[in-house]
């Protein structure tokens, strides 16, 4: 599971990436808005609205904090110590 939600956030930042990079072409026109991203970090998980605030359309995932330890015989034990709550508005 850590792998598909690893493979789900990298995908995301791929598909950002592309939205800043084709926008960037449609922003030499000036009629562009900019995409704003920030991080808020909770003890637990916390959800957000998603949906249009003012001009943006804002978006959010729910990531965990993990911290990982390596035991004497070789694997890894993780565990959740925090959440983050990242917030996408563009």
């Amino acid at each position: 599971m850590n792998k598909l939600s690893s493979m789900i956030s990298t995908a995301t930042v791929f598909a950002l990436v592309a939205v800043a990079l084709g926008s960037s072409a449609a922003n030499a026109g000036g009629g562009a808005k900019e995409v704003f991203i920030q991080d808020y970090q909770f003890a637990k998980p916390m959800r957000g609205y998603s949906g249009h605030s003012g001009n943006y359309y804002c978006d959010y995932q729910r990531l965990p904090n993990r911290k990982c330890v390596t035991n004497a015989n070789g694997s890894e034990s993780c565990r959740i110590v925090g959440w983050t709550l990242r917030e996408m508005c563009q």
